[in-house]
Order: C-alpha cells, then sequence, then structure tokens
C-alpha cells in the first residue's frame, strides 16, 4: 500500500498539471488544473493538460487505495489518509 510521501512523489509527476494541498488533517486534496478561465463571451476555456499522465496516476492511485468513493469529487482512501481529487472546472 502507498504511503503519504509515496502519493505526493507521484502527484509530483504532474508538474503543474495538478495543484496538490496537503491539509492539516493529513488529507491530500488534488485539483486537476483543467479550466484556464473565459473568453470574451464568458464561455469556458479549457486548459491543456496531459491527460494520459493526469488518467495513469488516477489509475494508480484507484489501483492502490483499500477503498475508492464518490460521485463528484473522488475520495481515495489509504492508511491513514485520504486523497481527495477533484478537477478546477467543477468549482466554475
Amino acid at each position: 500500500m502507498m504511503t503519504r510521501e509515496m502519493v505526493l512523489e507521484l502527484l509530483a509527476t504532474l508538474g503543474t498539471d495538478v495543484d496538490v494541498y496537503v491539509r492539516m488533517d493529513g488529507t491530500v486534496r488534488v485539483t486537476v488544473q483543467d479550466f484556464e478561465g473565459f473568453d470574451d463571451d464568458w464561455s469556458e476555456i479549457e486548459a491543456d493538460y496531459d491527460e494520459d499522465a493526469v488518467g495513469a496516476v488516477y489509475e494508480r492511485l484507484e489501483a492502490e487505495a483499500s477503498e475508492v468513493s464518490g460521485d463528484y469529487y473522488h475520495y481515495f482512501q489509504f492508511d491513514g489518509f485520504t486523497v481527495v481529487w477533484g478537477y478546477a472546472s467543477m468549482d466554475v
């Protein structure tokens, strides 16, 4: 099973495609940067990111977690901590 340090190292491989924040309670919050802003017509502009790499990391977390839940944000339960996975576009 992956430790928090292993998860953080894995997430670091995604560079600026994700923002990672570790809360004081140990929860690791991951936000995939798929939203760049709005155009002149206020339509959303999708950000370019490495979907294959992000998908591979997601699948690895899914395979290594003891439990996966959530319909909107996804929650990966590991021994002693949780990873919360979301997308920037979800907060628009």
